[in-house]
């Protein structure tokens, strides 16, 4: 009984909170309790679809936020998109990186929230146009469909189409053979019905049968929700990112050079790579050594700004990112050069 209480209660708390365009601190709170949520969906499995309905009434699919006097709207779907993908994934790693992309873009969202809010002048001149603009951004809203997508559901629907004009014909097929007595309407549907499930099974059947070459997957890892793999080197890593950089592509190029350097502090015993763990739970892993809190705080934060947080990044942008990256190198060789001479 106390339990249905709280429930209630609960329920009734966050409609009141969404009766009305709620505050921007209101909105900021949420995505942070959100985000506490999802490290617990982590930490517990079983939480998992309490945890998700929760989030959900934290965060609706739309909602209006005020802010100085004016109304943003804020469309959620995006974080719907990411946690109904993470309940349909069948795969434990896959399903990992469904959080860790939730919580990651959830805790940007937060830390950009609260810095234009504040008046931070290296996020706006304007923190109310750069709020608009960030709650705008193609991470917090839905994925577009895709060619590829709208070609399936086009498949999808003339399959469907022709089933029924299947089952229509066998219908009237079975109709004409049975007479026109009052219950062979009926009885001719259910023996269509039964002739075409069993075509359709028998179809699968044949189908399984047809032996399919045997692709050898080569063994990966997932870091940060990408899988990797396993024989992968710090040095291949940092190269594709380089190889982004000259394309143009920063963003990219900001991340494999991320990965680079966990791989670098994992290959030299500094840390150990784990299929579950954020940037920022990385961050303290390193945070235990002197030497590296500063580039590794440093190349994290900017990894959330340019990757979870979806903001451009320029040739300089990526040219200062490189420059931490390589004192981080550099810091992570002293570090394991000082281990090995200890010993």
């Amino acid at each position: 009984m106390s339990k249905l209480t709280t429930t209630l209660a609960l329920v009734l708390f966050l409609a009141v909170e969404a009766a009305a365009a709620s505050r921007l601190l209101n909105y900021e709170s949420r995505v942070v309790r959100a985000a506490e949520q999802i490290e617990r969906i982590k930490a517990d499995r079983d939480y998992g679809e309490e945890g998700i309905d929760y989030i959900k009434r934290l965060l609706p699919r739309t909602e209006k936020i005020e802010f100085e006097g004016q109304e943003v709207s804020v469309d959620n779907n995006w974080l719907y998109t990411l946690l109904d993908s993470y309940a349909a994934e069948k795969d434990p790693q896959q399903r990992v990186a469904r959080l860790n992309e939730a919580v990651g873009r959830l805790r940007s969202l937060d830390e950009h929230l609260r810095r234009a809010a504040a008046g931070d002048p290296g996020e706006a001149a304007e923190p109310r146009d750069h709020i608009r603009e960030i709650l705008s951004r193609r991470a917090y809203q839905t994925e577009p469909e895709t060619v590829v997508g709208a070609f399936l559901k086009k498949v999808v629907r003339k399959v469907h189409k022709f089933i029924g004009e299947i089952y229509s014909a066998l219908t009237q097929l079975l109709e004409r053979l049975l007479g026109a007595g009052a219950s062979s309407g009926w009885v001719s549907k259910l023996l269509a019905f039964v002739v075409l499930s069993a075509a359709l099974i028998l179809l699968l059947k044949l189908g399984q049968r047809i032996r399919r070459p045997q692709i050898k997957r080569k063994k990966t890892r997932l870091v940060l929700g990408e899988e990797i793999a396993a024989d992968s080197t710090s040095r291949e890593l940092a190269d594709a990112g380089l190889a982004a950089a000259r394309a143009g592509d920063f963003r990219t190029a900001v991340r494999k050079l991320y990965v680079s350097l966990l791989y670098e502090l994992s290959e030299r015993n500094l840390i150990e790579l784990e299929d579950s763990a954020t940037n920022h739970e990385y961050l303290r892993k390193a945070s235990r050594f002197s030497g590296l809190v500063g580039p590794m705080t440093y190349l994290t934060n900017r990894f959330d700004y340019v990757w979870y947080g979806m903001f451009p990044s320029s040739e300089d942008d990526f040219a200062a990112y490189l420059a931490g990256y390589m004192e981080a190198m550099e810091r992570a060789r002293t570090l394991s050069q000082q281990a090995v001479s200890a010993v």
